[in-house]
């Protein structure tokens, strides 16, 4: 399969939005519905990204097929969102977008990309083991990641276990 990956504009906040929704109704198959039904990053969000951090849209044929979002967090590059829609899911296209925001982290000095996730969902915290991601514990200077963790909890996503994985680039 071929595909595109560029960076993202302002304009393109509503479109990832919509992918998101989209890609979290994979949720519903494990049981995680409070994901499909939960609320996508916001406009704020987004527009962090586009100023202080990066994001990349993948497309099919000039339809957006995925993204990834990403901004500093403790002095390293974090995975704030990377979502694929249930259409172009099982392709390459998380792998690549992920591979895309290692390589603007490389570009950017940094030398550690983090994030949080689901320990136990297949495509998640096993997904990004394979791309050589590893869970840790923040430690006590890592406090706006550990801030990251409790805004997840305080969210609902807390209700299934999660963990902070990094990689060292």
């Amino acid at each position: 399969m071929c595909f595109l990956i560029r960076l993202a504009r302002a304009h393109d906040i509503p479109l990832m939005q919509a992918l998101e929704r989209d890609a979290a109704q994979a949720f519903r198959a494990i049981g995680y519905d409070f994901c499909a039904d939960g609320p996508v990053r916001t406009v704020d969000e987004h527009e962090r990204g586009l100023k202080e951090g990066a994001s990349f849209i993948a497309e099919i044929d000039g339809k957006a097929a995925g993204f990834i979002l990403m901004w500093p967090v403790d002095g390293h590059a974090h995975i704030t969102e990377v979502s694929v829609s249930t259409q172009f899911q099982k392709r390459g296209i998380g792998r690549s977008l992920v591979a895309a925001g290692e390589d603007w982290a490389r570009a950017q000095g940094y030398d550690i990309v983090t994030l949080t996730t689901f320990r136990d969902v297949p495509w998640n915290a096993p997904f990004y083991s394979s791309l050589g991601y590893e869970g840790f514990s923040p430690s006590g200077d890592e406090g706006d990641l550990a801030a990251v963790q409790t805004e997840e909890a305080h969210s609902g996503y807390g209700i299934r276990p999660r963990i902070a994985m990094r990689k060292a680039l």
